[in-house]
């Protein structure tokens, strides 16, 4: 395969995994976590898994770059 289907094939790996995480994944883990009814240290380390999981995505947009 070319370099230009190399890239190609990266921005869409990029566009559609950015998608996954912020359109299914954060919304999902958070209607879960809110559901769970979670008190205390548990309630904060869980609440953060949002929060990575928005990291991976720049993880992933930033992939691309290099």
């Amino acid at each position: 395969m070319d370099k230009k289907g190399q890239v190609g094939g990266r921005v869409l790996g990029v566009i559609f995994g950015t998608i996954l995480i912020v359109a299914v994944a954060i919304p999902v883990t958070i209607s879960v976590i809110a559901d769970a009814n979670l008190t205390g240290t548990t309630s904060t380390v869980v609440g953060f898994i949002p929060l990575f999981l928005g990291l991976a995505g720049l993880a992933l947009a930033a992939a691309l770059v290099s």
